[in-house]
């Protein structure tokens, strides 16, 4: 049965649909479509910060709607991440690998950034400084200079902390959801990561 996803960011949501992402039955099984669903929920969260991070997400979606499409079209090689691996390796094609590690890279600078910049109870900078911050240890050297001196103006127009963390927590009905929320989505992070690393495809493309 298709997931369905509401079209505001909403915390609850994040949560739920990265907890669909590893298989139950075998604890191991990274389902890619799952994986699609939860970060196009998580990345609703850049809808609130400003016309650059809009541009990210816009770039993301293009990455969603790759993978979404190689799932339509061949459900059963493009069941999880494992799958889709080995079918495109057999196939010498790239296609669903490169897009999943542009997302994947994606990942990594969001759940830091919002775990840091709002989650932390022991982050004392400021929100701008840590997106700035982090975007320097994750995405920094993909970037060609003037993306990188465009995503610098950006930071300097975050919110504040307060108002970031009222939005982060939109849609949470149950509480310290967010305290279970970034654990989970770092585990997933984790998890693809070492499964590109096994398959030596973290620098399959610089960009």
């Amino acid at each position: 049965m298709e997931t369905s996803i509401p079209t505001e960011y909403n915390l609850d949501n994040v949560y739920k649909t990265f907890n669909n992402v590893i298989d139950k039955s075998d604890n191991q099984s990274i389902h890619l479509r799952e994986f699609i669903i939860a970060f196009r929920e998580l990345s609703k969260f850049f809808d609130h910060l400003n016309v650059v991070f809009q541009f990210v997400a816009k770039d993301l979606a293009d990455k969603f709607n790759l993978l979404d499409n190689l799932h339509k079209n061949n459900p059963t090689n493009y069941h999880t991440v494992q799958t889709m691996i080995e079918y495109e390796k057999s196939r010498n094609d790239d296609t669903g690998t490169i897009a999943l590690l542009r997302l994947l890279r994606a990942l990594e600078f969001t759940y830091l950034f919002l775990k840091r910049a709002i989650v932390s109870p022991t982050e004392t900078a400021a929100p701008k400084h840590v997106a700035w911050d982090v975007y320097k240890q994750t995405l920094h050297k993909r970037h060609n200079k003037a993306l990188q001196v465009t995503i610098w103006l950006a930071t300097a127009t975050i919110p504040k902390r307060e108002t970031l963390k009222q939005t982060l927590l939109h849609g949470q009905i149950e509480p310290h959801t967010d305290e279970k929320c970034f654990p989970l989505i770092e585990d997933v992070y984790r998890r693809i990561y070492n499964l590109y690393e096994e398959n030596n495809l973290l620098e399959l493309v610089l960009l």
